[in-house]
């Protein structure tokens, strides 16, 4: 008798679980993944943005704090995605991006309740590539409410990428003209005594900087374009004379000449000195998550192309005052 009673305890158990279980599994199939494209058809060295949205948010109650996804794309058709090719939208934050794994995260300080686009991605076609069809992945995507992980199935979008046709412009006759003799360009030039300019690359740059600030503080030479200076954001936005300087901002001079510009401290691309800037410092000084390309530029506070406790030390001393950087 009383091993019937453990044995109905037992199954009772099991079958209380089972329920558990697939509560589980119905809420994490609720919430979808999607992906569109900007372009469905590239031509060699085009660039595509890719959007990721999650969608139909039925069994969501507390809202989504955090995703986790895995990006997959053919490296023969397309070039390297870096961090900077992402851009979060609709408030979502901090994404990282890890270019070995090409893995994803980022976090919402408060929680996604509504369809919503959470991130885009450009992708550029290599300069030697054969024409074919080929496919954009998220995977392993992984959602969190702030109590369960939340599975969702992958997403996909397709590309075709076709052979660029030969067009024979026509060309209209123009009557003989005596030749000219060719007088050489003088090349274009940027100077600056306040900034650093070595090859495509403009920093020192004071947290804060406006464009205006920063025009001042430089000398063109032989630049007859107008305007003689054009700045653009991370998303291709052109920057007016009010709007601040961040790390990651393209700078176009003239014709001929481009530059990235760094922001002293701006690890975050925000143009100041946060403590997000020192979060990402010290993680950096452990080997844990390891700065990279421009945003390792501008976490060399001290200028002596290395990144050491002593740069940490400076940027908490500007966070709480006692330091400026001009």
């Amino acid at each position: 008798m009383k091993l019937k009673k453990i044995a109905f305890a037992i199954i009772g158990i099991i079958f209380m679980l089972v329920i558990l279980i697939t509560i589980n599994v119905q809420a994490s199939n609720s919430l979808k993944a999607v992906m569109q494209s900007s372009k469905e058809e590239l031509k060699k060295t085009e660039e595509v943005e890719i959007t990721l949205k999650l969608d139909e948010y039925q069994d969501i109650k507390n809202g989504i704090n955090a995703y986790k996804a895995t990006l997959e794309y053919d490296e023969t058709v397309f070039e390297q995605v870096r961090e900077q090719d992402f851009v979060c939208k609709n408030n979502w934050e901090m994404l990282k991006y890890n270019k070995d794994t090409k893995e994803f995260i980022a976090i919402k300080k408060v929680g996604s309740k509504v369809p919503e686009d959470v991130a885009s991605i450009t992708l550029k076609v290599k300069e030697e590539v054969e024409p074919k069809v080929t496919e954009i992945k998220a995977k392993d995507i992984v959602t969190s409410d702030g109590k369960n992980d939340i599975n969702i199935d992958e997403t996909k979008v397709e590309i075709d990428i076709i052979k660029e046709q030969e067009e024979k412009p026509d060309i209209p006759e123009v009557p003989d003209k005596p030749e000219e003799p060719d007088v050489p360009q003088k090349p274009e030039k940027i100077t600056s005594e306040k900034y650093k300019i070595e090859e495509s690359y403009i920093s020192r740059i004071a947290p804060k900087t406006t464009v205006a600030s920063f025009k001042k503080n430089v000398t063109l030479e032989n630049v007859t374009t107008s305007p003689q200076m054009v700045f653009t954001d991370a998303n291709g936005n052109v920057l007016q004379e009010n709007d601040l300087i961040t790390t990651g901002t393209k700078l176009k001079v003239g014709k001929t000449l481009q530059f990235t510009l760094v922001v002293t401290g701006d690890i975050n691309k925000t143009s100041e000195i946060t403590i997000d800037d020192v979060a990402q410092m010290k993680l950096h000084l452990i080997g844990k998550e390891l700065l990279e390309g421009i945003e390792l530029k501008a976490a060399d506070i001290d200028d002596d192309k290395e990144i050491t406790i002593n740069d940490l030390a400076q940027m908490k001393l500007v966070l709480i005052n006692l330091l400026e950087i001009k």
